[in-house]
């Protein structure tokens, strides 16, 4: 039983190595399409390792800065953002993100600093699979502990084995938390990127009521409530209805 379960432990950690590795090649991939300014065949990669659930700041920087070179500054600015929400205060996202913002007519707000609490999750959240990596990595090792642990004569060593896998069934159980923490931060999305030319934000939820304020692509809102096809969304203490296909959520 333990030899069978333990053959189950490494057929899953193949699995997830091999998955990384076909989404690193993926994305090894875009950069080489980039740096031959093949810009659409480099975002057909990028989108096949964001499709992936393999994503990092360094993935959502070469997504913003491929959709800033095919002239799409919403899409750039959606993907910048989605980066700082993962790494806030990196200086690349940052830049390239007051860059874009400069660009469009609805300028939106810049944080100049940066939280405590945001640069501890900058650390937690490197990218939203590692800790879930990590953690099956650990399962395995403690596994691989109780198997030494049944195999071991020496007592001394029964007691090593033993105590190493406890310590290790710690650390998963930590790992998995962490990754539940990044995971729930990450989903989050209560801001979001207009990709509509030019929007009329209503009154109220319907296409009946007066206009409050236009907004134009690229801007920054805050999403504040939801109703059937509808969102209440914040610009600028200003306040108002648009249609959800409006606005694509950070």
């Amino acid at each position: 039983m333990l030899k069978r379960n333990f053959l189950i432990v490494l057929i899953i950690i193949s699995y997830v190595c091999k998955g990384n590795d076909d989404a690193y090649h993926q994305f090894e991939k875009g950069n080489s399409f980039y740096a031959s300014q093949e810009f659409d065949s480099a975002l057909i990669a990028y989108k096949t390792v964001l499709q992936s659930k393999m994503i990092s700041k360094e993935l959502y920087l070469n997504l913003g800065n491929t959709f800033f070179k095919l002239d799409s500054i919403p899409q750039a600015i959606l993907f910048y953002e989605k980066g700082i929400k993962l790494a806030p205060g990196d200086p690349d996202l940052s830049y390239n993100l007051q860059y874009c913002n400069r660009l469009i007519k609805d300028k939106n707000p810049i944080k100049k600093s940066v939280l405590l609490n945001e640069l501890i999750f900058s650390f937690l959240g490197k990218s939203p699979n590692y800790w879930a990596y990590s953690s099956i990595i650990l399962l395995g090792l403690v596994c691989v502990m109780f198997a030494f642990f049944r195999l071991s004569i020496d007592s001394k060593w029964k007691k090593i084995n033993f105590y190493s896998a406890i310590i290790v069934l710690i650390l998963f159980g930590i790992t998995v938390l962490l990754s539940s923490i990044s995971k729930s931060k990450i989903n989050e999305t209560k801001y979001g990127i207009v990709i509509k030319n030019s929007i009329k934000v209503r009154t109220e939820p319907s296409e009946n009521s007066s206009t409050a304020f236009l907004l134009h692509e690229g801007s920054k809102a805050k999403v504040t409530a939801e109703i059937n096809e509808w969102i209440e969304i914040s610009f600028n203490e200003k306040k108002g209805w648009i249609r959800t296909n409006a606005l694509e959520r950070i």
